[in-house]
């Protein structure tokens, strides 16, 4: 592994996806174990897409007081909950089985139905009844980087990114989205971004250049008090000048 500190954040490059998804799991399980020794509660906000299941599959399997832990998306697509589609399912077949089954999940689609206000409003209720703070703050949260620099629903070019609200609806990949904003992201204790594979070099590199427009990269919203934590691979790290 190769560590870097630069421009606030902490690069940690790992030889292949492997070695990455147990390191990501490890470094997990350990801030859980550490939380829930000060606190009652570890509040997790965890992202979709396919290169973090691998690690929901291993920390599933790990024996810690998962009914101690809460789980919320940061994004979900606004499809039916048993598509292929949906984050929800993808966690339900991962994260949240064996010793995960246990935690609390929020699922923010049970009926498709629901009116946008209504579905909306109940995300942000939810966040408050389990993180009691304003904004709302997770212990931790795990985010993707696309290849086009968007992170949870937050694409590039989307005028409502950085409204100052806690949730929005996005558009993005040609699907219709749900998001909770920067303003929520931001405000976690801790802020993991999961990177793999060499379609991810160019938005890498666009994330730590202080010179990029988060306009373009809006993964570049994200800040925080304390470093921001970079995993990733050799493959997605490639070309990085550091």
């Amino acid at each position: 592994m190769i560590e870097k500190v630069t421009n606030g954040y902490t690069l940690n490059i790992y030889k292949d996806k492997l070695d990455l998804s147990i390191a990501v799991f490890k470094f997990i399980e350990g801030q859980m174990i550490h939380i829930l020794k000060k606190k009652d509660r570890f509040k997790f906000c965890v992202s979709g897409g396919s290169t973090p299941k691998s690690v929901y599959k291993l920390l599933s399997k790990s024996d810690l007081k998962w009914e101690m832990v809460d789980v919320f998306l940061g994004d979900e697509r606004c499809v039916e909950p048993n598509s292929e589609l949906s984050n929800s399912l993808m966690l339900k077949n991962s994260l949240l089985t064996n010793f995960g089954s246990k935690a609390f999940f929020y699922e923010i689609f049970n009926d498709l139905k629901t009116d946008d206000e209504v579905i909306k409003n109940q995300y942000i209720s939810k966040l408050f009844e389990k993180c009691g703070s304003n904004p709302p703050t997770f212990d931790l949260t795990l985010l993707g980087l696309g290849d086009d620099g968007h992170t949870a629903s937050l694409f590039p070019y989307q005028k409502n990114n950085n409204v100052d609200e806690f949730v929005i609806f996005n558009e993005g990949k040609g699907l219709r989205r749900i998001s909770l904003t920067p303003k929520v992201l931001s405000a976690s204790s801790k802020i993991l971004f999961l990177v793999s594979g060499a379609s991810k070099r160019t938005a890498l590199e666009r994330l730590l250049d202080e010179k990029e427009p988060p306009d373009r990269t809006p993964s570049k919203l994200i800040k925080s008090i304390n470093q921001i934590s970079i995993f990733c691979d050799q493959e997605s790290a490639k070309e990085l000048k550091i």
